[in-house]
This record gives C-alpha cells, sequence and structure tokens, in this order.
C-alpha cells in the first residue's frame, strides 16, 4: 500500500484500485492537491479507511478480492468510517448498477477513463459537501456553551461504548458531575458569572480527558463523562482530580473582580464490567444518578462510587 504525506489544512482522499496504472495515475494527478492514501484491494483499503478516517473513498467498483459495493457495506457498518463520503470508479455502464450504487449511499460515480477536470470537479464537490455536512453534524451535537457534546450526541456515543464493551468484554465506566449550588450563583451573582463557572469546571474537565474519553455537558449544571476500559474505582480516581483541582480555580465577576466563592463538584459514579455487567445504557445511567444523589444527599462536594462513598469532605464552602 501506497502513502502520500499528510498535511493537516488538506483533505485527505483515499483510493481503492487494484489496476496499478490508473492507482497510480490518479495518486500523481490528486497529490498536487490532496493528501493521498492509495490500497490495491478491499481488505487493504478498509483497514486504511479505519485507521485514517479519510475525508472522501474512491472506490473500485470491481476488485478482485471483493466486490466494490460489498466494500461500501463494510465502510457503512463500522461507527469509524460510516460518514466518509464514497465516489464508485467504474467501467461499467448499466445503469441499473449505477442506480444501485447510488441507492446503496455511494455520493457519486465516475466513468473510467475520465477527463482529469470532470475528476477533479466531482471530487471537490463532493469533498466540500462532506465538510458542510460535518460542520451542521458537529453544531447539533455541540453544547453552545461549552463546546462540549450535548445530550443527543452523549446518547449516541453511550450506546456505542456500551455495544463496544459488551462485545469486547471490558469495563466502562460513567461519570456523572454536578456543579454546586449554581442556581445560587446565578441568582447572587447573575448568569454571566455562572456561565464562567460552567466554563471553568467544563475547561478543566477537558484537560484530564484522554484521548478515548468523552464528555457531555448533559443539563445547565450537569456533565457526563464516559471513560472505557475503566472500573467504577479507577473512575473515581478521575472524578476526584477534577474535584480537588476545581478548588483552586476563580471565577471572575464582570468588572474583573475575581468571585467571592469557589466551586465544587458533586460525583456519581458507576460502571459496566464483566464480572457485574449492567442490561442497559438506561441501568448504568441509573446506578451513577443514584451514586450523585447520594452525594447531595450527604452534603455536596463529594465523590460517591454508586454503592460506597469514596469521599466526605469536613466542610463546605458555599
Amino acid at each position: 500500500m501506497e502513502r502520500h504525506g499528510r498535511s493537516s489544512e488538506r483533505a485527505l482522499l483515499l483510493i481503492i484500485e487494484d489496476d496499478t496504472a490508473v492507482r497510480e495515475g490518479l495518486m500523481d494527478l490528486l497529490a498536487p492537491r490532496f493528501d493521498v492514501l492509495a490500497a490495491p484491494d478491499a481488505d487493504a483499503g478498509v483497514e486504511l479507511a479505519r485507521e485514517h478516517r479519510p475525508d472522501l473513498v474512491l472506490l473500485d467498483r470491481f476488485l478482485p478480492s471483493g466486490d466494490g459495493l460489498a466494500v461500501l457495506e463494510t465502510l457503512q457498518n463500522d461507527v469509524r468510517t460510516e460518514t466518509v463520503p464514497v465516489i464508485f470508479l467504474t467501467g461499467d455502464a448499466d445503469e441499473a448498477t449505477l442506480e444501485r450504487c447510488l441507492e446503496m449511499g455511494a455520493v457519486d460515480f465516475i466513468h473510467k477513463p475520465a477527463s482529469s477536470r470532470e475528476l477533479l470537479a466531482r471530487i471537490d464537490r463532493a469533498v466540500r459537501q462532506s465538510e458542510q455536512q460535518r460542520k451542521l453534524q458537529v453544531l447539533a451535537q455541540t453544547d453552545a456553551l461549552t463546546g462540549l457534546a450535548n445530550f443527543r450526541a452523549l446518547s449516541v456515543r453511550l450506546e456505542d461504548e456500551f455495544k463496544r464493551a459488551l462485545r469486547y468484554g471490558y469495563a466502562l465506566s460513567v461519570v456523572v458531575i454536578d456543579l454546586d449550588h449554581l442556581k445560587a450563583i446565578n441568582d447572587g451573582m447573575g448568569h454571566d458569572v455562572g456561565n464562567r463557572a460552567i466554563l471553568a469546571l467544563a475547561t478543566l474537565m477537558q484537560g484530564n480527558l484522554r484521548e478515548s474519553d468523552f464528555a457531555a455537558r448533559f443539563g445547565g449544571d450537569e456533565f457526563v463523562v464516559l471513560l472505557p476500559h475503566q472500573t467504577s474505582m479507577e473512575a473515581a480516581v478521575f472524578a476526584e482530580r477534577l474535584r480537588s483541582e476545581l478548588r483552586g480555580v476563580n471565577v471572575q465577576r464582570g468588572d474583573g473582580r475575581p468571585a467571592p466563592f469557589g466551586l465544587s463538584i458533586s460525583v456519581g459514579v458507576a460502571d459496566h464490567t464483566a464480572d457485574s455487567p449492567r442490561e442497559s445504557t438506561e441501568a448504568l445511567l441509573k446506578a451513577a444518578d443514584a451514586a450523585l444523589y447520594e452525594a447531595k444527599r450527604e452534603g455536596r462536594d463529594r465523590v460517591v462510587v454508586y454503592g460506597q462513598s469514596v469521599h466526605a469532605p469536613a466542610a463546605q464552602r458555599h
């Protein structure tokens, strides 16, 4: 398999084409304008797509190692590649075949041989449309204040992570975080200060996440973090670190002076493991919510793992 060096500012294209001359010709044509990956068969192409998540796939309709439609279906059924647009390269002029390609979700098809101008124009259009759709999707799944995922995106990600945890037998923890006394902050200092408190927590949270973790704003003062491959006790270490570090975060008032209060959080943690499985995402969230309720009932500013208390400070700051 071949690769041209990736640039962060250019779209990445993946060519899956068994004809060496066609593949190399496409690479030479596209490399000045795009980053290009290429594979000579279906299996190598799918692996590259999963690893690099290209912005567009140019896929030969007929491959010795697998039908192009089967490759398209494989990409669409994988969460890592399901949104990657595909343009078919085909020498088949049969209208029924081309209609089938579009019905299955290909964004376009190009007859071989195609002129350089036509090829580039169709690729440019597909890349622009894909980028626009991606931006709209991000906006629809992003909390406007914090830039974190919103409830809609959390629901999708939690289902995906839970399915993977079931399939591969690894732990998955859910951490539900509530910013203590936000209503009192809003009532006493104004919503601008309350928003700064929310942003301070969100920023601290983002700085403590691993690449595989996922954080979302669940509601006004509530956040949810998904921690794959973490038991509840391991997740509690993450939660306690947040709680401790938040003590040192200062929020400013509108005039630039520090607000006369500290920040604290109440946290509930629950997990799904092979030894102690949850029957559904709803059950997992319900357990974490129950732990959060216990943290609030005990006086807030603490972390509670479902079934046991992890931290109980001697005094409150609000």
